[in-house]
């Protein structure tokens, strides 16, 4: 038996067609995607959900601790470099929960909250 690829080259063809058009309009039609892309996506928004709760109760203990003045002027002399802005927090303030390290967010936030100016309690009129 032979195979006429005359007829069977345009069904292949419509059918690897059919399959990129298919798994395009499964991934921007229906909002499909991949269970490693809903992880990451997921991990994302709860670390960054964590760190929105962490920040203010980072800021209050910075602001608690014997040493404030020297730590808040390392804080205003590094606050273009992230990184450098570590060193003016203890490292427990600054780890999230079940991380071993120091998150970069959590310094970023928490020195922002410190640094930035004091807000009016009320305005009268």
């Amino acid at each position: 038996m032979r195979i006429n690829w005359e007829v069977v080259k345009p069904s292949l063809w419509t059918g690897a067609g059919g399959v990129v058009v298919g798994m395009l309009l499964l991934s921007y039609g229906f909002g499909f995607m991949s269970q490693k892309t809903a992880e990451k996506l997921a991990s994302t928004r709860s670390e960054t959900a964590v760190v929105a709760v962490l920040a203010p109760i980072c800021a209050d203990k910075f602001r608690a601790l014997p040493d404030v003045a020297a730590r808040t002027a390392t804080l205003v002399a590094e606050k273009d470099n992230s990184y450098r802005m570590r060193e003016a927090f203890p490292a427990d303030l600054i780890t999230l929960p079940g991380k071993s390290y120091p998150d970069s967010d959590l310094t970023a936030t928490c020195a922002g909250l410190i640094l930035a100016p004091p807000k009016a309690a009320s305005l009268k009129q």
